[in-house]
């Protein structure tokens, strides 16, 4: 009997633990739209004709994918408490272009090129940003731009069709219909998550986020740290290209030029703190899925592009002044 007593006030610590854990003021919000995204699911599964046919969900899981991706990368730049990488959409539209130009010698040979490239854009950033100690806005925003001229100047602003099959990347699936694309999404999560949680440079990455100054004082590899946040977001924005390049069957500037957005949108609205240090990639990965089923939801309702852009503004919004107004209570 005591052993049972014991066994039962063990599993109510465990419990309580865990709801501790849930509605700490850090991560009220990210419990939050997980609830939410679990909501949304069972209300539009009950109501919404459709919603739960193969087709649908199978959209879901591939525009999931490419912004996903992305913000897994984002979420390691603003843990690190800079903000925003406002060159990813750029990256993701060359990204297109560059896959279908190499598409010739194979699908991996040309995805693994292309990644290279983007990581090698974002190590420049990270070094300015980190070494030279550059704005980490109007550093992307100027990239940005530079790539975005590159980009230009190679395809002669003309859409580039590649010649070789991308039936595996685009349309490609695993058991129960689950495409390929989402379960290279779900590998990145778990590495990035890994990195994050179970590395020293990953938890350096965290502590630089919640106090830059201490962090120098402490002789954290500061440097090292934000420049392997940043490879790691410029090649998750030009996986992202490469997943819409695959899906459009051909390459072309105006593909993912709103990633930026989108990214930025799940990484906040998933709970990462706008000012570095909290939230963590599940958490961007989480809130990509909510705006993927709030966006399908949307046309499912017949609504047009400019009002699914305002209700995603302004859950945005209500994201960051909610995760804000949480933290201050908490403070």
């Amino acid at each position: 009997m005591t052993k049972n007593l014991a066994e039962r006030n063990s599993d109510r610590s465990a419990l309580v633990a865990l709801a501790g854990a849930w509605i700490r003021p850090d991560r009220i919000q990210g419990s939050a739209v997980r609830i939410a995204t679990l909501a949304i699911i069972a209300w539009a599964g009950l109501t919404e004709i459709g919603f739960l046919s193969s087709s649908n969900i199978s959209a879901i899981m591939y525009s999931t994918a490419a912004v996903g991706i992305a913000a897994v990368g984002m979420s390691l730049v603003t843990i690190s408490g800079n903000l925003f990488m406002l060159s990813m959409g750029a990256v993701a539209a060359v990204s297109t272009v560059l896959f279908a130009s190499y598409l010739h010698f194979g699908i991996a040979v040309s995805a693994g090129a292309v990644v290279l490239a983007g990581a090698a854009s974002g190590l420049v950033q990270g070094l300015a940003v980190a070494a030279l100690r550059a704005n980490p806005i109007i550093l992307s925003i100027a990239l940005a731009s530079i790539v975005m001229g590159f980009g230009s100047l190679y395809s002669g602003g003309v859409t580039v069709v590649g010649q070789g099959d991308v039936s595996w990347l685009a349309v490609g699936t695993v058991a129960w219909n689950i495409p390929n694309q989402i379960v290279l999404f779900v590998v990145v999560v778990g590495a990035a998550s890994i990195f994050m949680e179970q590395t020293r440079l990953g938890r350096e990455l965290r502590l630089i986020g919640l106090n830059l100054t201490a962090a120098r004082y402490a002789g954290l590899r500061i440097s090292r740290a934000v420049s392997v946040a940043y490879v790691i977001a410029g090649g998750t924005a030009s996986a992202a290209g490469v997943f819409y390049a695959s899906q459009a069957a051909q390459g072309n500037l105006q593909l993912g030029q709103g990633l930026d957005f989108d990214a930025i949108a799940a990484v906040l609205v998933g709970g990462v703190s706008i000012k570095g240090g909290e939230g963590s990639v599940v958490d961007a990965a989480i809130g990509a899925i909510f705006l993927a089923l709030l966006t399908n939801v949307l046309l499912l309702h017949g609504l047009s592009l400019q009002t699914q852009l305002m209700v995603k503004g302004l859950v945005v919004v209500i994201s960051v002044l909610t995760g804000a107004l949480v933290r201050g209570a908490g403070r």
